[in-house]
């Protein structure tokens, strides 16, 4: 079957480059620091939903003699992780343009990237085969979680780690109807695609034990990712500006989460007037999880 048959996983963000940019500022320091205190240098960390994977390769530095894998749905997606890469490693800054077919090197020669569906069980790795499993933003999106953290339990070896960090909630202030609407329709996409959306991060513990890991042996605590004006708020406000241009507001609009283009066009309004706001703030709550086997 040729890749145009294949049925693709559907993430309710899509891929744009709008979405991708907002996923490149995350990094293990921002969105990993609950896990690096438990992790060894000779562990191996499978990245499930990596995006342009700026966490995955984060996590070399951590695991020198062991490897780091991510997995993400999207072949141009994965294709941009490895290129970036590669272009760090050879020096270069993100925006390089070293081809990813020259194999990675340096400080990310312990580092692979790979196309898969993560919901498509089984994950390809053998049982008992992984140190940790790692999840952030993902299992918001995906319609069968526990299935997923089913197959994370599988695949982690005796002691292994599943940590996963999800968002919650959002809140902004100075706030107003249409801005609140936006928020909110980001995460009735996800629940018209048959995921959970709001309210992910506070299930994980529950969704682990459902999947069989023991109550005992987790850590559950929350994080926040929180903007600012100035830049900060006016740089986030510009992203989510690009992403209602793009094709979250063309599915919006097909798929009725909105009902007019008149509704966009006043989030984007909106969006812009609180970006420019010297009192702009934003945050989202995470669930953080550390799960052993």
């Amino acid at each position: 079957m040729s890749s145009t048959d294949t049925p693709q996983p559907t993430y309710s963000q899509g891929h744009s480059a709008s979405v991708v940019a907002s996923h490149v500022s995350r990094t293990v320091e921002n969105s990993a620091s609950f896990l690096t205190p438990h992790l060894k240098p000779d562990f191996t960390i499978v990245d499930l939903g990596c995006g342009p994977g700026t966490i995955t390769r984060g996590f070399c530095a951590f695991v020198p003699d062991g490897s780091v894998i991510g997995i993400d749905s999207s072949a141009a997606v994965i294709e941009q992780a490895r290129s970036l890469a590669v272009g760090l490693a050879s020096g270069e800054s993100e925006s390089g343009a070293s081809s990813a077919a020259e194999g990675l090197k340096g400080s990310y020669a312990n580092l692979q990237f790979r196309v898969g569906d993560i919901t498509a069980a089984p994950l390809p790795f053998d049982d008992d085969s992984v140190d940790v499993v790692y999840t952030h933003q993902t299992l918001i999106h995906i319609p069968s979680p526990i299935r997923v953290i089913r197959e994370a339990l599988r695949i982690l070896k005796p002691g292994g780690i599943l940590a996963m960090r999800e968002a919650d909630h959002a809140a902004n202030e100075p706030t107003t109807p249409p801005l609140e609407q936006y928020w909110q329709s980001i995460f009735a996409s996800a629940r018209a695609m048959g995921a959970q959306g709001e309210g992910t991060g506070r299930r994980l513990h529950l969704w682990a034990q459902e999947a069989g890991f023991e109550r005992s042996k987790m850590q559950i605590g929350a994080g926040a990712t929180v903007y600012t004006a100035p830049d900060e708020a006016k740089w986030w406000a510009g992203v989510h500006i690009g992403r209602l241009d793009g094709e979250i507001g063309e599915r919006w609009l097909r798929d009725k989460i909105v009902q007019s283009q008149h509704e966009i066009e006043d989030m984007k309004a909106a969006l812009r007037a609180w970006g420019d706001s010297p009192e702009a703030w934003y945050s989202v709550m995470q669930g953080e999880v550390v799960c052993r086997k």
